[in-house]
């Protein structure tokens, strides 16, 4: 770097994300992004100093105040809204303050400038050695309970609460953490999952909402273990998990409908172990929190030459996210 415009292009991050800054930052706030297997190199920088010299700002949306947005920018710039959280998580007064003035999104929707989501999933070539059925229909068969529930959040935007409530009419369902009867401590979060692979059949990976493209941790957790996800969410699953991991709650006419279909499954050995065969087949990669590489990647790219701005960030952000929820009365989800 030089006193003037750095080398390499600069990131500078003008919010906290979630009231935290980047650990691997200098005292002065800046450092060079570890590499990772990323192909470019960039800096990013949390000094607001730094905001004349920085090609790209970035905003987390959940933690940005509009009152606090730069008083001034360079025309080269490009002002990049992050978030990996859900609309609802950003205030409608403050999407609408950024109306032609972020050129880029970074968030899990598809369809952003930069995608930020929280795994990757990718085919391994060749396949791994195939998943042992013979050692899973011994732990299936060592399998008592039906279905267990982590939860911290008790009331969420997507109504999976009222969702839960109406499925345990039909099938035992053990909720464990601050909304449950059952504790498991979230110090040991892979002892905790063992644990579920070993008593139960199926893990509910139910989002907090069910908005476009949304998926998170709460998926891919339990498929590194020999448990059934069982998804509530709006991403299309089909594209976002290997095939046939999983059973989609929103593809059942009711809660009623989806617990005799896991009855069904955890009967039956075969119609279990078909959701156990991408195993070997596909790799899980965890979302990198640092890594950044595909922001890096744009600011190295035509792209960044090229003029764009969103014009309505709460169109885009809020209205075509499409969330939805479900309704206990009509028994319906509804946007």
């Amino acid at each position: 770097m030089n006193d003037g415009k750095p080398d390499l292009p600069r990131t500078l991050f003008w919010t906290k994300i979630y009231d935290d800054w980047f650990s691997d930052l200098t005292e002065e706030g800046v450092a060079e992004l570890e590499y990772k297997g990323c192909p470019h190199r960039c800096y990013i920088a949390n000094h607001r100093r730094m905001l004349k010299v920085s090609d790209a700002v970035v905003f987390y949306g959940h933690d940005l105040n509009p009152e606090e947005m730069p008083e001034e920018r360079a025309l080269f710039q490009k002002w990049v809204y992050w978030s990996l959280e859900p609309p609802w998580h950003t205030p409608v007064a403050l999407l609408k303050s950024l109306n032609n003035t972020i050129n880029w999104t970074m968030t899990y929707r598809l369809d952003s400038d930069i995608l930020d989501k929280y795994v990757t999933i990718t085919k391994l070539t060749p396949a791994k050695q195939p998943y042992s059925t013979g050692s899973l229909e011994g732990i299936w068969k060592r399998k008592f309970k039906m279905a267990a529930w982590a939860v911290t959040s008790c009331e969420t935007s997507g109504k999976r609460e009222d969702y839960v409530r109406e499925l345990r009419k039909y099938i035992d369902v053990d909720v464990y953490g601050y909304c449950g009867e059952h504790e498991c401590s979230r110090k040991n979060e892979t002892a905790c999952y063992e644990m579920f692979a070993k008593y139960y059949f199926f893990y509910l990976s139910f989002e907090n909402c069910i908005c476009r493209d949304y998926v998170t941790e709460k998926l891919f957790k339990p498929l590194r273990h020999d448990i059934i996800p069982v998804v509530y969410g709006g991403a299309n699953y089909s594209d976002a998990a290997p095939p046939g991991s999983y059973i989609d709650a929103l593809s059942f006419e009711s809660p009623m409908h989806l617990a005799r279909h896991l009855k069904k499954v955890a009967k039956d050995f075969n119609l279990y172990k078909q959701h156990f065969n991408w195993k070997g087949k596909y790799n899980i990669e965890p979302w990198d929190y640092y890594n950044f590489c595909a922001l890096c990647r744009k600011l190295h790219s035509e792209d960044f030459k090229k003029s764009s701005v969103v014009p309505d960030m709460h169109h885009w952000w809020n209205t075509t996210s499409y969330c939805r929820a479900w309704n206990k009365y009509t028994q319906k989800f509804e946007y």
